[in-house]
């Protein structure tokens, strides 16, 4: 089942004390109480300002039954759990919300789960006996945002950028109730059918993939409780293609903390079954024998540093030289190594003519070369020492540890992709651009040039603070470069300004 086990539906199911019909009234008299002190006793200009519409009117009887915009709106997150029938089983399933828009729904069929989560961008799942999930694409990944929005208990059809039509009055199975036609951005549209006598929803038509494509799907609320100040339905009994599914929750949690990670398609998958030779061996693997015939490269994109994302263009050359030039509005700036000496230019620390870096600055230049030509897979061990030290995470993804000493003696913790073997990050303590301290480069987004697996995102961070990044958004193998460009110029001439670059 592909679709959306509709999210915002279950969503406003809820456990507590049951409430008397006449709590209901009594909340719907007052909103229009309301609604009449405030065009009778308003001052003469704000009656001959446009009137309420019946639309308008008819939202406001909604969120006054459904507990008040106060506090609809002081909800922040939202968790619940219960169980759905589904042909005849019984699974239990949690749903967790977080404003604005991020949910995961999932359900425990028979020790098989089937997950369905937005992040506020992705829309993915995972099916029953799948091993890994997918992202959603096209109008399945419409649907799903849509309802993540749509029908979440804090969400006012007054949002920016949704359209809401009052389509009149329809007989459905609880009676007679308002239709709302609510349009989302992406163009995803929901029914909502909301009761004449209380304000509250009562039925939903929205599109839903349950493994056939996208098909016109319902749900119905039925006894609604007091939960925490809200009215939430207990029983919704969704309807489609494969015959009814009711859902029962049994507890329900507003402004529960919330991990935001869990609203995130996870990422690559280790083998702990793997050693470090298997390791090593897929990872060279990977870079692929063309890349070690790669010997320069070239690159250009966007360097962000001091708070300004500004254009870039690198050179790189086997086996560790290297080359950024930085166009920071207008000033020149350089960061280059050549194998011996590091070396800058940057007229915003006053160093306006070629200025050697400190020898600790060297580790981190020379990192940047490992990353480009992968030198764990060019060499055979004879210059550094390398043990496989679990799995751990970088960012979502699951990477394998190897704990390295180089010939100096220097310790690096360098991780490798989960499946794809490529270097996801390296740890080491040293300086970088006056800053000292445990050194993290972070690489991501590679891209093929020339059978060459070239980054296109290196971030590096010092202490835990990122001190730039580099956005590579065009490379190419085997470039035309001067090696003489590597290394520091000799100082200018003292009659004549500015660096000899």
């Amino acid at each position: 089942m592909k679709g959306s086990a509709p999210i915002g539906s279950i969503a406003r199911a809820g456990t507590g004390r049951g409430v008397p019909n006449r709590r209901q009234g009594d909340r719907v008299r007052a909103c229009l109480a309301l609604l009449a002190l405030a065009l009778a006793a308003g001052p003469v200009w704000a009656q001959e300002a446009e009137e309420a519409s019946e639309l308008d009117r008819v939202l406001a009887m909604h969120y006054e039954a459904r507990g008040g915009l106060e506090k609809l709106r002081s909800i922040q997150s939202v968790r619940a759990s219960g169980t759905m029938s589904v042909q005849g089983m019984e699974a239990p399933f949690t749903i967790h919300l977080r404003r604005p828009n991020q949910s995961r729904v999932e359900g425990d069929f028979g020790g098989m789960a089937l997950i369905q989560a937005f992040d506020g961008q992705q829309a993915w799942v995972q099916q029953p006996g799948q091993a890994k999930p997918g992202a959603l694409e096209g109008e399945a990944a419409a649907a799903q945002a849509a309802d993540s929005a749509l029908s979440s208990p804090w969400f006012e059809y007054t949002e920016l950028g949704y359209q809401v039509e009052l389509a009149g009055r329809e007989e459905i199975e609880s009676g007679e109730a308002w239709k709302l036609v609510v349009t989302a951005p992406g163009g995803v549209t929901h029914q909502v059918f909301l009761g004449t006598d209380d304000g509250l929803e009562k039925k939903r038509i929205y599109p839903a993939d349950f493994g056939f494509g996208l098909e016109d799907a319902t749900v119905r609320f039925e006894d609604y409780r007091e939960v925490d100040g809200l009215m939430l339905a207990h029983r919704q009994i969704m309807g489609s293609a494969i015959g009814e599914m009711p859902l029962i929750l049994d507890s329900f949690e507003i402004n529960a903390e919330i991990d935001p990670e869990i609203f995130f398609m996870p990422g690559q998958m280790a083998d702990a079954a793997l050693g470090l030779e298997e390791v090593v061996s897929r990872y060279r693997n990977t870079r692929g024998a063309s890349a070690a015939e790669v010997q320069t490269l070239s690159a250009a994109g966007t360097i962000v540093m001091l708070g300004f994302e500004v254009p870039m263009t690198a050179a790189f050359a086997r086996p560790e030289s290297l080359r950024v030039d930085i166009d920071m509005q207008g000033l020149p700036m350089v960061i280059a190594y050549d194998g011996e000496t590091a070396w800058n230019v940057s007229p915003m620390t006053g160093a306006l003519e070629p200025t050697p870096l400190p020898a600790e600055t060297i580790g981190a230049l020379g990192i940047l070369s490992d990353f480009m030509w992968g030198r764990l897979a060019d060499s055979e061990g004879s210059d550094f020492e390398a043990s496989l030290a679990g799995i751990e995470k970088v960012e979502r993804d699951e990477a394998y540890r190897l704990d390295i000493t180089t010939a100096d003696g220097e310790a690096r913790a360098l991780y490798l992709g989960g499946e794809d073997f490529l270097e996801r990050r390296i740890a080491f303590d040293g300086s970088f651009l006056g800053s000292t301290g445990k050194i993290e480069v972070t690489i991501s987004d590679y891209m093929d040039a020339g059978g060459l697996m070239v980054p296109g995102k290196i971030r590096i961070a010092v202490e835990g603070l990122v001190v730039t990044e580099l956005r590579i958004q065009e490379a190419e193998a085997g470039a035309d470069i001067d090696p003489a460009s590597f290394t520091m110029p000799a100082p200018a001439d003292p009659e004549t300004p500015g660096p000899a670059l």
